[in-house]
C-alpha cells in the first residue's frame, strides 16, 4: 500500500477538531452557499449519517456512510491530486469512487477535471433551500398571507416574547428540547435522527462561543416553547442547523423562524434552511416558504 493510503485514516470528527476543519474549508467558504461548508453539520450530524473526517498534507477528506461508502467533493486546492488519492483509496477497498457534491466553484472545478469519468444524477432529498432573508424577515406580499395569519393567532392566543440564546438559558432549552423528543418519536418511522440531533444539540451548544453558534427562542407565559440557532456559511449565508416548537404550540414555528432572522441575521444577504431528508412533511414546509435558491445536489459515480 502506498504511503498515501497508509496516512488516509478517516476518523470520527469531534469538537477538537473543529478549528482544522474550519482551517480547510475557510478557503473555499465566500464562494459556496451549501451547508456542506459549515463544520457544524459534520458534527451535529455525525453519528446519523456516519460522517468520518481524514486530512494528509493541504487536503481534507469527508466519507458518509457506516464503511465510508460516499465522499464529498475533496477540500484541496489541487482538486485533480485529493480525486486521485481518493481513486486510489477506493481500488485498495475493490470499490467505485461516490461523490455527493453541491452545484458551485467546487463542483465546476470537478467538472472540467473529470467530466468524461464520472455520471451524475440529481439528489432530490439533498437539495439544499436557500431564502433571501429580507423576504423571510417581512412576510411581505400574498404568498406569505398564511405565515402572517399563523402569527396573528398565535399572537392573539399567547402572551409571547422574543430572546437571544444564551448560555445561561441552556438549561430551559434542554428541557424543552427533550419534551420535544419524547413527544416526536411517538410520530416519526425515523427516531434515531431526532435523538441523534437532540443529544448533538446538548453537547454543542454549551459551547456557542467557540463555535460561533448564534441562536433564538420563544417565551409563553415564560416557558421556552420554541427554539432555533445556527452558524454562518460566510459573510453572506447564515445556515439553519436546528429549529423547533413544541406540538401543541406548531404555528410557533412561523413565529420563531420570523423572530430570529429579524432579530440576528439582518446583516446576512440569505438563509440556508439545508435540505428535507426526503420527509414530505419537512419538504412542504419548506417550500411553503418559496425558496429563492433550491441549491442542487447530485451522486457523482466513477464510470
Amino acid at each position: 500500500m502506498s504511503t498515501t493510503l497508509q496516512k488516509l485514516d478517516f476518523k470520527i470528527p469531534d469538537i477538537s477538531d473543529y478549528s482544522k476543519i474550519i482551517s480547510f474549508l475557510k478557503p473555499f467558504a465566500e464562494k459556496s452557499m451549501s451547508c456542506e461548508i459549515t463544520p457544524m453539520t459534520l458534527l451535529i450530524w455525525k453519528n446519523y449519517y456516519h460522517q468520518k473526517i481524514a486530512f494528509y498534507d493541504d487536503m481534507m477528506f469527508v466519507s458518509l456512510g457506516e464503511n465510508s461508502e460516499i465522499f464529498l467533493l475533496p477540500f484541496a486546492d489541487d482538486m485533480k491530486k485529493a480525486v486521485n488519492i481518493l481513486k486510489d483509496y477506493q481500488r485498495s477497498r475493490n470499490r467505485a469512487l461516490v461523490f455527493l457534491g453541491a452545484e458551485g466553484v467546487r463542483l465546476d472545478t470537478f467538472n472540467e477535471l473529470f467530466c468524461e469519468e464520472f455520471s451524475q444524477t440529481e439528489s432530490r432529498d439533498d437539495f439544499e433551500y436557500l431564502y433571501l432573508t429580507e423576504k423571510l424577515k417581512n412576510l411581505s406580499g400574498k404568498k406569505f398571507h398564511s405565515k402572517r395569519n399563523h402569527i396573528s393567532a398565535f399572537s392573539k392566543a399567547h402572551e409571547w416574547s422574543y430572546e437571544t440564546l444564551t448560555p445561561e438559558i441552556l438549561p430551559e432549552v434542554f428541557k424543552m428540547a427533550d419534551r420535544w423528543t419524547e413527544e416526536m418519536k411517538m410520530l416519526t418511522d425515523d427516531p434515531k435522527s431526532i435523538e441523534v440531533e437532540n443529544a448533538a444539540l446538548k453537547e454543542y451548544l454549551p459551547q456557542m462561543q467557540k463555535l460561533n453558534l448564534c441562536g433564538g427562542c420563544i417565551r409563553v407565559n415564560g416557558e421556552i416553547i420554541a427554539f432555533t440557532f445556527g452558524s454562518p456559511i460566510n459573510s453572506k449565508v447564515f445556515d439553519i442547523h436546528v429549529e423547533k416548537a413544541l406540538p401543541e404550540f406548531r404555528t410557533a414555528y412561523s413565529l420563531i423562524n420570523r423572530e430570529f432572522i429579524a432579530n440576528e441575521l439582518c446583516d446576512f444577504e440569505y438563509v440556508n434552511r439545508e435540505d428535507d431528508m426526503g420527509l414530505e412533511g419537512l419538504r412542504k414546509a419548506k417550500l411553503s416558504y418559496r425558496p429563492d435558491i433550491l441549491l442542487k445536489k447530485y451522486v457523482i459515480r466513477e464510470l
